[in-house]
């Protein structure tokens, strides 16, 4: 039995004395879902942090959800194929050789239990294809566990100890009818899901998933060199700005705590907490006019900024809140010290 058979086996044998588990699997063939480039262009030392930072990441939106991460597993199963990925990626200078992306993938996969890079081979289609779970001859789906004409997704999502599937596939409007089938079913639609990547199939967006989220801490949030549709994703991005609602508005997802705690001189002047923010996050963050009270601390009356967004992972609200400083803090303007740990505006003199 393969690697790849032992850990499914692991998740589905004697369904009694399992614990539960959170599948995501991702269609990785460079059209919507690329790796951060800190990523890539470290090889198999970047696949591991891949795979470090991705598992942290669903990991903290579980928790969002209200699912007990200390007892979840996480299973991972990213698909591409790793030949024609591996030269675009040489091609735009993202990695200095084609075998690279494999020793990412080998670092991706040996860095979690439950984590796979999987090679599909040659073909356009084949990642489409094992996510939906129609496999080829040469099944990488879990070494024989799956038959070739079932499905996976439709085989995991229907397993008692399976709480939630995260899926990759929001970028490929070719998933629309496979979506269709769970969208209008709440029982299963409520345990998934949609992974958004650069850019998002109009058709997906349109079949209403309750679940949203995205990892810009993992996947490149600008459109990538290797992409044929440039255009098209950056008119996405750019559709996002101005969508605006009324409130009041409240998000528990956001833990407002992390603001905190105040810091001050030797002098007793207030300090902003050091910020570490990569520039073309906090450029992406600035054209969604997110507004600042809901995603960094929870809460928002109203305003006339953009509340319609997934909630932020770490280093979006870091990106946001180098934004909000942008505007010095009311109280200091007064000349007085601010006390409050969860403001988010600017306090440098």
């Amino acid at each position: 039995m393969s690697q790849q058979a032992r850990r499914f086996t692991f998740l589905t044998d004697n369904p009694q004395r399992r614990r539960q588990f959170v599948l995501v699997l991702i269609d990785a063939d460079g059209d919507g879902y690329i790796f951060r480039e800190v990523f890539l262009n470290k090889s198999e030392e970047g696949g591991g942090n891949a795979a470090d930072e991705l598992l942290a990441r669903v990991k903290h939106y579980l928790k969002a959800l209200g699912l007990d991460i200390n007892n979840t597993d996480v299973a991972v199963r990213a698909y591409a194929n790793l030949r024609g990925l591996g030269k675009a990626c040489v091609k735009n200078g993202l990695m200095k050789a084609t075998a690279d992306l494999s020793l990412f993938a080998n670092g991706f996969t040996g860095r979690q239990p439950l984590f796979d890079f999987v090679d599909v081979g040659l073909g356009k289609e084949r990642a489409d294809h094992k996510v939906k779970g129609m496999s080829y001859k040469r099944d990488d789906c879990a070494g024989g566990l799956i038959s070739t004409s079932s499905e996976v997704f439709n085989f995991f999502v229907t397993i008692p100890q399976c709480k939630h599937v995260v899926l990759g596939v929001s970028h490929d409007s070719g998933y629309v009818p496979f979506l269709e089938r769970f969208a209008a079913d709440k029982s299963i639609s409520n345990r998934i899901t949609l992974l958004e990547g650069y850019q998002v199939s109009p058709g997906i967006r349109h079949l209403g998933f309750k679940h949203v989220v995205r990892f810009p801490s993992v996947f490149a949030l600008a459109p990538s060199p290797m992409s044929q549709n440039v255009l098209t994703q950056l008119q996405y991005l750019t559709s996002q700005i101005n969508h605006v609602a009324k409130g009041p508005f409240r998000s528990a997802a956001v833990d407002p705590g992390r603001l905190g705690p105040v810091l001050k001189t030797d002098e007793g002047q207030r300090l902003d907490k050091p910020l570490a923010v990569d520039k073309g996050l906090a450029q992406a963050i600035q054209k969604k006019n997110l507004c600042h009270w809901l995603f960094l601390k929870g809460h928002c009356d109203g305003c006339k900024r953009n509340h319609d967004h997934p909630p932020l992972g770490a280093e979006e609200q870091d990106a946001l809140w180098v934004l909000a400083r942008q505007g010095r803090c009311f109280t200091q303007k007064k000349g007085k010290i601010c006390e409050d740990p969860t403001c988010i505006y600017g306090h440098a003199t």
